[in-house]
């Protein structure tokens, strides 16, 4: 198969075949584990791959819950839907993940780095590529960890359409409709989707439930402009509203009544996300030598209304802003190819300028400590800290015989606000004499570098940020063995790995004038673990892939011993049952998602921490679908099968069983 560019190359991923289960085949193309798409028989890193299929057999809303059980990846919701989303990678912090949303990051500045994974959901994503282990030699400090990449829906040839409908549990409706038209030189997709809902209390105390709205538009298109130079642009924007409960002031749990007034308080939130990306890409000699130019913008609002802890009937309205540009060039040349004239060899080069902007602002505090009628402590939270970085990249793909590949990445970067650093990997990938068994291992530095939250964020009676952060630096590895069994319907794949941080930022240091803050850990924090993953054809209808990962993550303290981190399971395993029969017009799919136990921690009235065991958890996801036509489908859901009580965050209560009843509309022409 000729890669002709690296948009050959992106449009080509959606069309990889899934021969097990849905899952990735030898000929699978991954866009994300370099800077040319390589198939995934070459790839060295640990990657995962969640296809448009596996979307719609889970009937998934939200992203997050396709990727809940994955190798190497635990989730916590701090409540019902739309509440807070953190993922974390093979142990790592959730800022140690970057987040691609069609090759723009995503994180969100003005979110300690984080991604939102609340709010994104699914009705407009293709696929989505997971590729495991330290990638900041390739994609910059957000990597440490990994990267996730959110590609969207295309069109393939013709005009598609689709609309969806469905309504259940907790007075919840959620809908909206893809469309797409592409002649071959062209195409063009746009997409809207909304959902409501009325919620679950996320307090242990109260009736208050804590509702949920979330709009997302998103539209792509591109036109190959000569048969050498092709014009790509993608945007999407998502606006949401919750309501959240913040914690008591008497127990240091989140309440409804916070400050023990008697009333019900109000604390809800609005959030805006937009994502641009524009490229360009020029092949002029026949995929020998290939060019891009990309531009991306992320830009997000959040503005919050919450009654002041400490002032009943007082409304405090704050507002956190995170803007992001950047540049990206990429410059790649084709050094050495096979008869077939798939690459071999590839030389590439990257420079790229990121800059960005963190606002903030809210209302002045002041704290008069000895009752003397003058503020002894004035806290200003309004504020526009701004920083760039300027990265220079160099990658060298090189096949070594037939099935020995190997790869190794350099990358400096030069920061407004730091010393510059330096970042390098190297993976490889070996199927000895072409059989059964694949081997890949890869090795990489990565640095992470203070968020402005970390740096200069202000909360209330709560958190002031520390400008003198140093960036974080990591050492990580994994080895790991792939296998066919029974002609390739079975594989299996066995990785460990481990991760060494220097560093570490402890974001709940204790404490200055009564206000928490973040400082650099002394020491090193460790992360290592065990993955394993199976994918199999059971038979003509049935297909299984599951999962397991086993997480030891401990951080230093300051009495010189280790402990444990916090929301990170030692044991966390995903199954996922299909059964399809009459050509797929029936299917059923069973999700079996289990979270092992969890230390977190919360904190009193008197700022003392307490640090909790979470217990284990298993969820039960049940999906069915029945096609009445080419055109319409029914389909239904149960999610939380079981009934489990359970809580991702200490404090947190999460939604119990729910159903859900819905239509889908498709065409094709």
């Amino acid at each position: 198969m000729r890669m002709r560019s690296a948009l050959t190359g992106l449009a080509l991923s959606f069309c990889g075949s899934a021969a097990l289960a849905g899952g990735p085949g030898p000929e699978t193309i991954i866009v994300t584990a370099a800077y040319l798409p390589r198939p995934i028989d070459q790839v060295g890193s640990a990657v995962s791959v969640v296809t448009r299929e596996d979307i719609d057999d889970r009937q998934a809303v939200v992203v997050a819950d396709v990727l809940r059980g994955l190798p190497g990846i635990s989730i916590a919701r701090s409540g019902p839907v739309g509440s807070q989303t953190q993922l974390r990678m093979r142990g790592a912090e959730s800022n140690h993940v970057l987040v691609l949303i069609d090759g723009v990051p995503a994180n969100n500045l003005a979110g300690a780095d984080e991604f939102a994974f609340e709010h994104l959901h699914t009705l407009d994503i293709e696929r989505i590529e997971v590729v495991r282990g330290p990638q900041s030699a390739l994609w910059g400090s957000d990597a440490l960890a990994g990267v996730i990449n959110v590609l969207s829906r295309r069109p393939v040839q013709g005009l598609q359409a689709e609309a969806r409908l469905e309504g259940g549990s907790f007075d919840t409706w959620n809908g909206g409709a893809w469309a797409g038209a592409s002649n071959g030189r062209g195409h063009a997709s746009l997409s809207v989707s909304r959902f409501d809902s009325s919620g679950t209390n996320a307090s242990r105390s109260g009736d208050e439930d804590d509702g949920y709205d979330n709009t997302t538009v998103s539209l792509g298109a591109g036109y190959a402009l000569t048969p050498s130079l092709q014009f790509d642009l993608s945007y999407r924007r998502t606006s949401a509203g919750k309501d959240f409960d913040n914690a008591s002031i008497f127990t240091g749990l989140p309440a409804d009544d916070a400050n023990g007034d008697g009333l019900v308080d109000t604390y809800h939130s609005e959030l805006r996300q937009d994502y641009l990306r524009a490229s360009l890409g020029w092949d002029p000699l026949d995929g020998r030598w290939i060019h891009q130019l990309r531009y991306g913008i992320t830009d997000t609002e959040t503005h919050t209304q919450a009654e002041d802890l400490y002032a009943p009937g007082v409304i405090d309205h704050t507002r956190q802003d995170g803007h992001k540009t950047g540049v990206y060039y990429q410059s790649s040349i084709r050094l050495r190819s096979d008869a077939q004239g798939n690459p071999l060899d590839v030389l590439s080069f990257a420079v790229d300028h990121q800059r960005e902007t963190y606002r903030q602002r809210g209302p002045v505090s002041s704290y008069d400590f000895d009752d003397d009628g003058i503020a002894d402590l004035v806290y200003d939270p309004n504020q526009s800290p701004s920083m760039h970085r300027t990265g220079y990249v160099a990658e060298y793909l090189a096949s070594l015989g037939a099935h020995l590949n190997l790869s190794v990445g350099l990358r400096h970067d030069d920061y407004s606000d730091f010393d510059s650093a330096n970042t390098w990997r190297t993976t490889a990938s070996w199927r000895p004499r072409g059989g059964a068994s694949r081997l890949h291992a890869s090795l990489g530095k990565g640095v992470k570098t203070p968020t402005f939250i970390e740096r200069f964020g202000y909360f209330a009676q709560q958190f002031a940020g520390n400008p003198a952060l140093r960036p974080e630096r990591s050492l990580g590895w994994d080895i790991g063995i792939e296998k066919s069994f029974a002609d390739g319907q079975v594989v299996a794949d066995l990785s460990y790995f481990r991760a060494d941080l220097e560093g570490e930022i402890d974001g709940n240091h204790c404490c200055t004038n009564g206000m928490y803050t973040a400082v650099n850990r002394s020491g090193s924090s460790h992360r290592s673990g065990v993955e394993l993953s199976v994918r199999a054809e059971l038979s003509d209808v049935w297909t299984l892939d599951a999962a397991y990962t086993y997480t030891d993550s401990n951080e230093p303290v300051a009495s010189g011993d280790r402990q444990r981190e916090l929301r990170r399971p030692r044991h966390s395993a995903g199954l996922n049952l299909d059964g399809k029969w009459w050509s797929g017009r029936l299917g059923f799919h069973a999700a079996l998602s289990h979270t092992g136990q969890r230390l977190d921690d919360f904190f009193d009235a008197s700022f003392t921490p307490h640090r909790v065991q979470l217990g284990s958890y298993t969820l039960l996801t049940l999906a069915g679908h029945y096609e009445l036509s080419p055109a319409f489908s029914i389909h239904a859901r149960v999610e939380n099968a079981l009934g489990e009580s359970y809580e991702d965050v200490y404090g947190f209560n999460t939604p119990g069983a729910a159903a859900y009843l819905g239509l889908r509309v498709a065409m094709q022409r």
